[in-house]
């Protein structure tokens, strides 16, 4: 049987009814009307505990940064060559990239259900001694070089001219109890050894190799006016890189070790190679949004691709990623599976990435051809192979 609603009574609107609850026995009309309301006093002491923690949950840093499949675009939309003839292309030239942010905690607990993302610690993405500010600066600089690497592979390949001048070994990062830690910074660039010019960061590596036990070394460093790099790039100017080096060289006299895992002498330096390019072919890439080394080897394709009759994409979608060097080898990258993810999504029908990149596929399902590459030159060969 259906409960009493007691008496009913119309509503001022035409057609509509509302119910009345009845009155009990010796209940006052302010009794009445305070049934309902939320308790005086409660709604303040709620906000004590709630603004805490709204601020713990928006604004606290978790000690990790979150990476997620970055934007992903066509680079030869971003392209502009000056200087030489120039050939169009039925398909694309995909630069994928990693979104990476330092989420709140409301984002941390948010990533943990979502398989597109992915939780670094921060001290594992920066490295022990890079700060978020000092990151983007070496990243600043990456990228300029990663664009210069790339200009002079196509260049090369294309058998334009182009002439390189090396200029020293960029540092990259810094190892914790070595000759180096403490001495030398990330972001500095060593020129020298014992007086020598250093030309790239290889011919740094077999220098120091070749170093007796015990003996010690000058090495020469110079600093980057990181103010005049982030006046350029805010200009959009052309940037060269000899002009960077600010100040006189300094000096720091240091004894290499045994890396007993290595089997060579260190001083416990990442470096890359330092330098500058000149030819009468004049190439732009208009990238603000992308930091970093990665695009290299997809750079690299792009541009040649536009200094080349034959179009390598074959009106395909091609997508990849990985650092080249001057002797064109693609090294490894950061971030793979975001970066295949971020391909898929744009519709990528190929995608390349470093051979030294294989265990981090581990787990990753896609409908794209995915080939493995140690050089450009073995990226360019797979694109003629594919397309015949």
């Amino acid at each position: 049987m259906a409960e009493d609603p007691g008496p009913v009574k119309e509503s001022a609107g035409k057609g509509r009814r509302r119910v009345l609850r009845p009155r009990h026995a010796g209940e006052s009309d302010a009794a009445r009307g305070k049934q309902g309301r939320f308790p005086q006093g409660m709604t303040g002491l709620a906000l004590v505990y709630l603004v805490p923690i709204l601020f713990l949950l928006t604004s606290v840093p978790t000690g990790f940064v979150l990476e997620s499949p970055g934007p992903s675009f066509d680079l030869q939309a971003e392209l502009q060559v000056e200087g030489t003839e120039t050939y169009p292309t039925g398909g694309e030239f995909l630069l994928t990239s990693v979104s990476v942010r330092e989420p709140n905690l409301i984002y941390h607990l948010f990533s943990l259900a979502r398989g597109d993302y992915r939780l670094l610690e921060a001290r594992r993405f920066l490295g022990e001694e890079l700060d978020p500010e000092s990151q983007d600066r070496v990243d600043a600089v990456l990228t300029l070089l990663s664009q210069a690497t790339a200009d002079v592979l196509a260049l090369r390949e294309s058998s334009r001219e182009v002439e390189v001048r090396e200029l020293g070994a960029l540092v990259l990062g810094v190892v914790e109890g070595t000759p180096a830690h403490g001495r030398i910074e990330p972001g500095e660039v060593i020129v020298s050894m014992d007086g020598v010019s250093v030309e790239g960061a290889a011919d740094l590596s077999e220098r120091i190799a070749e170093v007796p036990e015990g003996q010690e070394v000058d090495v020469g460093v110079r600093k980057i006016d990181w103010k005049a790099l982030g006046d350029a790039l805010e200009r959009g100017e052309s940037i060269d890189l000899s002009r960077l080096l600010e100040g006189e060289t300094r000096e720091e006299r240091l004894v290499p070790v045994l890396d007993r895992e290595r089997g060579r002498m260190v001083i416990g330096v990442y470096t890359r190679d330092y330098f500058t390019y000149r030819s009468p072919i004049h190439v732009t890439w208009e990238m603000e949004s992308v930091r970093g080394p990665s695009a290299g080897l997809m750079m690299t394709l792009s541009l040649l691709n536009a200094l080349l009759p034959e179009d390598l994409t074959r009106g395909r979608k091609v997508a990849g990623t990985g650092e080249v060097f001057l002797d064109g080898s693609v090294g490894p990258i950061g971030g793979l599976p975001m970066k295949i993810r971020a391909a898929e999504l744009r519709g990528a029908e190929i995608f390349f990435y470093p051979e030294d990149n294989r265990e981090d596929l581990a787990g990753v399902e896609t409908g794209m051809k995915l080939i493995p590459v140690s050089s450009v030159e073995e990226a360019v060969r797979a694109l003629r192979r594919e397309g015949e």
